[in-house]
């Protein structure tokens, strides 16, 4: 494994030495540096990277380089560490042989009686293959919580604490602690005490096992900071922004609440980003004499810049004073560099502004599959180096990372849009502007959105990406007083403009208890009556809270309720709101004065170059723009519709269709009247 491990240094070096800077710095390209410090003689090194510097890169490192003193790009291997956070394989079993058992109940006035349990066992002699041994309670009881303490009697007869407030519980499938690790303790006479609260003794059985445990990865706890909250229907909702360089393996929750138990939900969700699970689990904490917990959740990788958060509290409180932590794995950079000074740098990591590719290094596939042997051996051979402060790269080139699509399109004809709204576009690190269309517009515009433009003064469209769903927003809607007829109510909603893409509908009732059959009509332009939603409606008894109706999203003009009520009153709605689905425009455009035109329906979809780096350009960060009021467009003429370019073609070659039609009737009629007229009398 050394020979190994000298050939594919040696193989890191030489590629080092023939790493040339070519004729382009790539240094500019980043935004964030540190030094880097490498332990004499240099050699094979390893370089753990910090939180702070994956949250600056894209998820992939692919804007993360080496660089040497004098400017060379130093070849690397990226090391993601194991897949498993921790892994434990039993190799060795011994059932314990109880000496002495002892157990008792003990009368507490402010708190339930406490039993407690005493065994003294012998530690094995022999050491086990693997390491320590750990102590194994099974029971068969389903449910249970207790505090453990293990006391060890040494050789001249006094005690020594080895484990002391321990716990082991179950609560329920997949919930469980059973195993405490222990220290050496060959031979040893040991007293184990349980304690607990539940009317029951829980008569453990006890193992020593010897257990290996795989080597952790090295992970890191990021704090995620929270973007909105929502706290309705016996759930909490938060949005937490991701960081683009942090994909965290496990998200996990902190709270000051004492006992609860409630399921999580976390989504994937972002620009270009459909909502996806990530994960599902069921967090809980039960704080009895010993404490009980599980507060994370595994997740699937993200790809969006937020995650949701779903937390079904029931009838209980939301939790207080809610936090989230993303656990991420922290990757090793493994490369070749000599060192003749400890305490000076021996190379410069530059890293950010997502504006590189990343570096195609033959020595990646070293820790490939096909390379498990050479993996192991550049772990085991590598010394650790260090990484200094982070600062700014004074050599960043800090013109905007789109720059080289900020280029204007092809001119529109203004006259063809009904409406328009001006927009300013501030400058932005990356060049790329945010713009969230309002129902107004979406009402305005086609229902494929292709006729959305962005134009400047020139008239000359810039190129955008559009996200369909990009923003979610609630919005008030008015309820009419109830048609009844023949046993059923309905009930039409007004929205402030239409046509809207809506989801959900939520709806607050005066009446305590209901439970009805429902319809939730649409109406559109194309159907005078579509069903989205069928079901109950239901109020429990002294459950009061809104009603949610959930559907696929859907473009509507009218929403209708139709409820069954039997021989009962129609229900009385004091309020109501819909979610909307708005569009999102993510803008590369330089700063300015621009317009948002709309309302051209015979307009095509724009065809932008930006398109087809639309993952790249979604990474970035974005911008919000200034916005005013939208409103007519004092360019429009409808006659402009029928004269422009190429509809006038299209309104010319209609028009003499019509005419060779209608001549062609004309000259029916006419023969037709003339055979009439020469006809027989007879």
């Amino acid at each position: 494994m050394t020979r190994l491990a000298v050939a594919l240094g040696t193989l890191l070096a030489l590629a080092a030495h023939a790493a040339d800077p070519g004729e382009v710095d790539l240094r500019r390209l980043f935004p964030r540096q540190a030094e880097v410090y490498v332990t004499p003689p240099g050699g094979l090194s390893e370089l753990r990277l910090p939180a702070e510097v994956l949250a600056a890169c894209r998820p992939d490192l692919s804007d993360l380089r080496l660089f040497d003193r004098r400017g060379l790009e130093i070849p690397y291997v990226i090391d993601a560490g194991p897949e498993a956070r921790t892994r434990a394989e039993v190799a060795d079993r011994v059932e314990a042989q109880i000496l002495e058992a002892r157990r008792e109940e003990i009368g507490r006035a402010d708190a339930p009686a406490l039993r407690r349990e005493a065994y003294v066992v012998v530690a094995p002699t022999r050491t086990t293959e693997v390491g320590t041994w750990d102590l194994v309670m099974e029971t068969d009881r389903p449910r249970f919580v207790r505090r453990v303490d293990v006391r060890a009697e040494a050789a001249d007869g006094t005690g020594v604490q080895v484990l002391e407030n321990a716990s082991v519980f179950r609560l329920g499938a997949q919930r469980d602690k059973t195993r405490l690790p222990l220290p050496p303790l060959s031979g040893a006479r040991l007293t184990v005490t349980v304690e607990g609260e539940e009317d029951f003794y829980l008569e453990p059985r006890l193992f020593f096992e010897g257990a290996h445990v795989l080597a952790a990865r090295a992970e890191a706890a990021v704090d995620l900071a929270e973007v909105a909250r929502q706290d309705a229907d016996g759930r909490t909702v938060l949005e937490l922004a991701r960081p683009r360089g942090l994909v965290p393996d496990v998200l996990r929750l902190r709270t000051t609440t004492g006992n609860f138990d409630r399921p999580v939900e976390v989504w994937d969700e972002g620009p270009g980003v459909e909502p996806v699970l990530l994960g599902r689990a069921d967090v809980f904490r039960v704080q009895a004499l010993a404490r009980a917990e599980e507060r994370e959740v595994s997740l699937r990788a993200a790809r969006g810049d937020r995650l949701r958060v779903e937390i079904v509290n029931g009838d209980s409180a939301a939790l207080d004073a809610l936090e989230f932590e993303a656990i991420v794995r922290r990757p090793s950079l493994i490369f070749s560099l000599d060192s003749d000074d400890g305490e000076a740098p021996a190379a410069t990591l530059a890293f950010g502004g997502g504006r590189a590719y990343r570096p195609r290094y033959d020595l990646a596939r070293l820790l490939g599959p096909a390379g498990a042997r050479a993996g192991a051996a550049l772990r085991d051979a590598a010394r650790s180096a260090r990484l200094g402060a982070v600062g700014p790269n004074p050599i960043f080139d800090g013109a905007p990372a789109l720059g080289f699509a900020m280029r204007a399109g092809a001119e529109v004809d203004t006259r063809l849009y009904a409406r328009r709204r001006r927009i300013t576009v501030a400058p932005s690190p990356d060049g790329l502007s945010r713009l969230s269309l309002t129902a107004e517009d979406v009402a305005h515009a086609r229902p494929d959105l292709a006729d959305v433009r962005v134009v400047d003064a020139a008239s000359r469209q810039w190129p955008y990406l559009l996200d369909r769903d990009g923003v979610e927003r609630w919005e008030r809607v008015s309820v009419e007083a109830p048609i009844r007829r023949q046993r059923t109510s309905r009930y039409r909603f007004g929205l402030r403009a239409a046509p809207a893409r809506l989801d959900q509908l939520v709806l607050d009732a005066d009446t305590p208890f209901f439970d009805r059959a429902f319809r939730l009509v649409a109406t559109t332009e194309r159907e005078p009556e579509r069903v989205l939603a069928a079901g109950r409606l239901r109020q429990p008894i002294g459950k009061p809270g809104p009603v949610t109706i959930a559907f696929p999203p859907s473009r509507i003009d009218g929403l209708e309720l139709v409820v069954e009520d039997g021989d009962d009153a129609s229900l009385a709605f004091r309020a109501a709101r819909a979610r909307l689905r708005l569009p999102e425009v993510y803008l590369a455009a330089p700063a300015g004065e621009y317009s948002l035109l709309v309302g051209d329906p015979e307009a095509t979809a724009p065809d932008y170059e930006l398109a087809r780096m639309r993952d790249v350009v979604l990474a970035l960060t974005s911008a919000p723009v200034v916005t005013q009021a939208p409103g007519p467009n004092p360019d429009y003429s409808a006659r402009a519709r029928l004269t422009s370019g190429e509809r006038l073609q299209g309104t010319l070659a209609q028009a003499v269709l019509w005419a060779v039609l209608l001549a062609a009737v004309a000259v029916l009629v006419l023969l037709t009247l003339r055979l009439a007229r020469s006809g027989d009398p007879r």
